[in-house]
């Protein structure tokens, strides 16, 4: 059976939202943020359609998400290339320490 949604409202626009994962509590915060953020828009572009500022806000959450994953890989390749420094160190350590025969 499909989840029922919340019924919110986004720029006088009625939506019915279900999102796997998200409470409905939570939902209602991420309405506030899509206003604001479209709010926002509006203010710095003077453009006043709601489509087009919907599209203009889901296309700078979706940076956002994009520019911090891209953060979070070079993060892990940083540490990775870490990683395998330490482990080579060690290595050579453990092998100046035993006996040649």
């Amino acid at each position: 059976m499909a989840k029922k949604g919340i019924e919110v409202t986004v720029r006088r626009i009625p939506l019915e939202v279900a999102i796997d994962g998200v409470e409905p509590m939570e939902i209602a915060t991420l309405v506030s943020m899509v206003e604001k953020r479209m709010d926002e828009i509006s203010e710095r572009t003077g453009s006043v359609d709601t489509l087009k500022l919907a599209i203009m806000a889901a296309m700078e959450f979706a940076a956002e998400v994009y520019l911090k994953g891209s953060d979070n890989s070079a993060q892990k390749k940083a540490e990775t290339e870490r990683l395998d420094e330490i482990i080579l160190a060690l290595q050579s350590t453990m092998t100046r320490g035993l006996p040649t025969k």
